[in-house]
């Protein structure tokens, strides 16, 4: 062997040594040691963790300090880029951080005039000494982790080129604020329907209005119980914008939630299940932990800078929750004075007289990366942001200006309720914990270990005069938020006779309720199929509960294949013969064999398309159907008439609702043949239906085509884990929502699956769509997605033998003076 090839040879080892070197420094070394003996100068007596053999904490203290310092040391071992994620969001500092880009300075300028951070500040003024030792204490761990491990920083850090935020308690309130707004679907429907109400004929609108259907359930029975839109589309499209950059795409935001007491199971304990429903993503949204304070226990489902259990279960009682849907946000036509600019009307005593009150304004300095800072004004009236500067369309304004008024800004204190949640020892205790709670809207289900059942509506809710859903006169008092409904009158049911109290998203009420909650209910074809599950067996078990959370059957498919088989099956101009068998033969379940599943998704996307589209144009259209409640209950209603909507405006001839449900059907085979291949059998659900985990932010970038080959490599190889085949749909109890903008691929579904057996508070059922580690090369980064795709569960332990029972590894945390 020559020296040139020896010498080659060498140098191709010394590089695969550094190229090793480095990536075990860039991906290995950040990874957690989970039997390591910590020394934390913070604390005050030792802390024991043992970790599960899916990375689940449980963590042992003796002080309330100690207990919650551990949780944010561990939070930030497991999620720290996540945590620093999402303070870029509330703070508005994406520019800073990711580059002078005109989007992501928009962005900033979005997120700083919703107000997530400002509003988190004011949040810990109103702390009590308790809450903001929790807080403090919590932040230290979060912070000492940074700065044990500045040089093993998982590489999200290293690819974005920046280092992790310290964190304090406004970060933490922050964190529940952005998620209140993520649950804030209201506005969005407001105002789309406010836009197709200033620019549809009467006739065509009023097809377009929305009922929730007599016949549909609802949680308490009746004993319980115009142009200016158009300069708001803009933000619409900015917080469609937002929510793909930080992978929370999925408009379809709740969760299913349902309870029974002991009548109904053979312990005579209640059972409790909860899946919210929530944008899916790598890691996702959720961190498991179990939590034991001088031998009391609380464990579940925690959101990574948030030291509470949000849904979970304690030594007596268990919790989970579903949206209610609700609308706390309204937006204000503002006047603003001809003869001072600076002023708006705020009162209009008379024609002739007003009164005015000048704009409070506040200037921000946005940072922007390797560029000059650039600085932009926000203005309030006493409704809250002018949220018309953001895109200012004066053409259709008119001088006026429009704000948005939100419950989110409001002074509520959800980390007083979680927290008095977590540590409850009876249902007294957890009633006390609810009114301080404001947002997101929720109903809290509940079950105990005395066998009491109960849910809750919880929120902050503005009582209105008028139409809820149109814009509202600023200047007009009697339009103004007419103060708060009472925690008192709030929806609850409290150990109903039938022995079940579920949600899934539906409307609460009946009409004979006094208060206004919501409109944009989702439509109820989940809540059908779980009232009629909990009612077809009088005895149920948890095997019950985990098929009927995995459950993929579609009620509304099941009341609309018959109409529309009706129609095809009478008709020349096509031979439907085989998507007739498929569907006559369906049980009208998502699985991921089924052809007619398929058949019937693309046949109804392309009926909304053939009925809606020619009649609002391409833009109106696109924001109609992203989300999605909309469409499916607007179709639903028009199947059951001959709207004039039917008529395909484009052509000279009239068309029918028969024409155009036969023309969709036809539309849907050629797609299907022409995307999937000639033979029916290639058209399985599975071909169609797919979820890929992939990052917030780095997702999207990597997508970008001018995006670094290295940069696609790691995002798709590494960071991302899929495609996988998912059953489910966005109408079926294990929901599976695509956008239909982009179909098929599913972007939100069960965040976790949780099942509390009450007999049992020894441990808990559950799983997540991904797993605990946001380290890519962590074994319990993605650990638990196959268990999750295939409808299985693990066991979360909160029963302290647990421990040396199986094979858990244990961390010791101890004071430096030891």
């Amino acid at each position: 062997m020559n020296t040139i090839v020896k010498f080659l040879i060498f140098l191709l080892i010394l590089i695969i040594g550094f190229a090793g070197l480095a990536f075990y420094w860039t991906f290995y070394k950040p990874l957690p040691e989970y039997e390591a003996t910590i020394p934390l100068e913070e604390l005050n007596e030792e802390v024991d963790v043992f970790w599960d053999n899916y990375g689940t904490p449980h963590i042992y203290a003796n002080q309330e300090a100690d207990l919650y310092f551990a949780l944010g040391y561990i939070h930030a071992q497991d999620r720290l880029w996540q945590m620093t994620l999402s303070q870029i969001a509330a703070e508005g500092r994406f520019a800073e951080f990711f580059g002078n880009d005109e989007e992501l300075i928009q962005l900033d300028k979005y997120q700083r005039t919703i107000g997530i951070w400002k509003i988190a500040e004011q949040l810990e003024k109103e702390l009590n000494e308790e809450e903001l030792a929790i807080l403090e204490a919590y932040s230290s761990g979060v912070n000492r982790f940074i700065d044990e491990n500045s040089n093993r920083l998982p590489v999200q850090f290293a690819l974005a080129d920046m280092e992790p935020l310290r964190w304090n308690p406004v970060r933490t309130l922050a964190v529940s604020r952005l998620m209140a707004w993520e649950l804030n679907m209201s506005w969005w429907s407001e105002i789309t329907y406010g836009y197709l109400r200033d620019n549809l004929p009467p006739e065509y609108f009023q097809d377009l209005q929305l009922e929730f259907p007599d016949d549909a359930p609802t949680t308490l029975n009746e004993g319980e119980t115009r142009g200016l839109t158009a300069s708001l589309m803009p933000m619409l499209q900015q917080e469609v914008d937002r929510r793909n950059m930080l992978e929370i795409e999925g408009t379809r935001v709740g969760s299913n939630g349902w309870v029974v007491d002991g009548s109904k199971t053979d312990s005579g304990y209640p059972l409790l299940a909860g899946d919210p429903h929530l944008g899916l993503d790598m890691p996702g949204k959720w961190y498991e932990v179990h939590l034991n304070l001088n031998g009391n226990d609380v464990s579940g489902a925690t959101i990574a800078g948030v030291p509470a259990v949000i849904i979970g279960q304690n030594d007596e009682m268990a919790w989970s929750f579903t949206s209610i849907m609700s609308d706390d946000t309204d937006f204000f036509v503002e006047q603003v004075d001809p003869e001072d600019r600076g002023r708006v009307v705020s009162d209009s005593l008379n024609d002739s007289t007003a009164v005015y009150q000048p704009f409070t304004k506040e200037r921000e300095i946005i940072k922007v990366k390797e560029a000059d800072d650039q600085s932009f004004e926000i203005r309030y009236t006493k409704h809250g942001p002018v949220i018309s500067d953001i895109y200012p369309a004066p053409e259709l304004t008119d001088d006026k200006v429009i704000s948005m008024q939100w419950t989110g800004h409001q002074l509520t204190n959800e980390m007083r309720t979680l927290y008095q949640i977590n540590w409850a020892e009876n249902f007294q205790e957890f009633k006390e914990a609810l009114p301080t709670y404001g947002v997101p809207g929720l109903n809290l289900f509940y079950g105990d270990v005395e066998g009491n059942i109960a849910m809750y509506s919880v929120a902050k809710l503005p009582k209105r005069s008028g139409n809820p859903i149109t814009l509202r006169e600023g200047w007009a008092p009697e339009q103004d938020w007419q103060g708060f409904i009472p925690f008192d009158e709030m929806p609850k049911v409290i150990n109903p006779e039938d022995g079940w109290i579920a949600n899934a998203n539906n409307k609460i009420t009946t009409d004979s309720y006094p208060h206004y909650i919501a409109t944009f209910w989702e439509p109820p074809s989940r809540i059908e199929r779980i009232e009629e599950m909990l009612t077809a067996n009088q005895i149920v078990n948890t095997n019950d509960f985990q098929e009927l959370q995995n459950d993929t059957y579609s009620s509304f498919a099941a009341k609309l294949t018959p109409r529309i088989l009706n129609i095809i099956k009478n008709q020349n101009a096509y031979d439907f013969s085989m998507p007739v068998s498929y569907l006559e033969n369906w049980n009208f379940e998502y699985g991921l064999k089924s052809t007619a599943a398929s058949i019937f998704d693309v046949f109804f996307l392309k009926l909304t398309e053939n009925t809606l589209k020619d009649e609002l144009g391409e833009t109106a259209y696109t924001n109609f159907i992203h989300y999605q409640t909309i469409p499916v209950r607007t179709l639903t209603s028009l199947i059951e008439t001959e709207s004039v909507l039917f008529d395909d405006v484009t052509t000279q001839q009239v068309e029918t609702k028969n024409e155009i449900v036969i023309q969709s059907m036809q539309d849907a085979i050629l797609f299907l043949s022409d995307s999937l291949g000639s033979e029916p059998f290639e058209w399985r659900w599975e071909q169609l239906h797919t979820l890929t985990l992939s990052p917030p932010l780095f997702g999207r970038a990597a997508s970008d085509p001018e995006a670094p080959t290295a940069l696609k490599m790691i995002v798709d190889n590494v960071l991302s884990h899929g495609p996988y085949d998912v059953p489910g749909h966005g109408m079926s109890v294990n929901n599976g929502q695509y956008l239909w903008n982009n179909p098929f691929n599913m972007v939100l579904g069960p965040s976790i699956r949780r099942i509390s057996d009450l007999s049992d508070m020894s441990r808990s059922m559950s799983i997540l769509p991904t797993g605990q580690s946001g380290n890519p090369l962590s074994e319990h980064y993605g650990d638990q997605t196959e268990l999750w795709l295939t409808g299985q569960y693990r066991w979360l332990y909160q029963d302290t033998t647990a421990n040396t029972a199986t094979d858990f590894r244990k961390m010791r945390l101890i004071p430096t003076s030891n």
